[in-house]
């Protein structure tokens, strides 16, 4: 196993956190860690890393499976350290079968034109193919189009969608056909691509009774458990 180490982010505007995610049955699945605060350029790379640590296995296998999620945004993959260390993280869990997903935050104009748009292509291309990574798309929303995504949604195993989406609550309130509508392209979704869907952002129970009644796989927010400070 590589030893190489890597290195901590020394900033203190930045805070590590991690929560979990529940299942159906709102048993334990996995957990996500993300960074919070000032995230420009010269922290991004650094946060990541730090982020990276509190993922990385010990010398021990866990006797139960989990899921671990790491939230960043898919800028921080254009820098080569941080892919390296990503790489790292996911074959040493892989080691120990521990799945590894990158929760990807997507917004198109963080990437300034087609050169780097086809270059984060690759990159993804590659984590998948190379390292038994899983792709997460974070913030689907109603609204998200396809001129939206980067990719198109069949490429990521998971779609986390911040819940309720306040379009969808409007309809609810209207009695529009939106929920059924939704509800559908849910399914068409799961079915056309496998992919699963996460309900994030939960904060209370009807939210949660709500997206009970969605084909939702998982559920994450501050109704299952809190965000932890690391």
């Amino acid at each position: 196993m590589n030893s190489e180490k890597i290195s901590p982010a020394e900033n203190r505007h930045v805070k590590i956190v991690r929560q979990a995610i529940v299942d159906r049955a709102h048993g334990l699945w996995g957990s996500e860690i993300r960074t919070v605060g000032d995230l420009n350029d010269e922290h991004r790379d650094s946060a990541c890393l730090t982020a990276l640590q509190h993922i990385r296995p010990g010398p021990r296998a866990p006797q139960v499976l989990n899921h671990k999620f790491l939230r960043i945004g898919q800028i921080a993959l254009m820098n080569n350290g941080t892919l390296k260390a990503i790489i790292q993280t996911a074959r040493e869990l892989e080691e120990q079968q521990q799945p590894f997903t990158l929760s990807l935050d997507n917004p198109l104009d963080a990437l300034p034109g087609p050169l780097e748009r086809r270059a984060m292509v690759r990159q993804l291309y590659t984590l998948k193919d190379q390292c038994g990574i899983t792709l997460a798309y974070n913030n689907y929303r109603l609204d998200t189009k396809p001129a939206d995504l980067l990719l198109d949604l069949k490429l990521y195993d998971y779609i986390k969608m911040p819940f309720p989406d306040s379009a969808l609550r409007l309809s609810l309130n209207t009695r529009s056909d939106l929920f059924d509508r939704f509800y559908d392209r849910m399914l068409e979704l799961i079915s056309a691509s496998r992919v699963c869907f996460i309900a994030d952002t939960i904060e209370f129970a009807d939210s949660a009774l709500l997206a009970k009644n969605l084909p939702f796989e998982y559920f994450q927010g501050g109704y299952y458990s809190p965000a932890d400070g690391l």
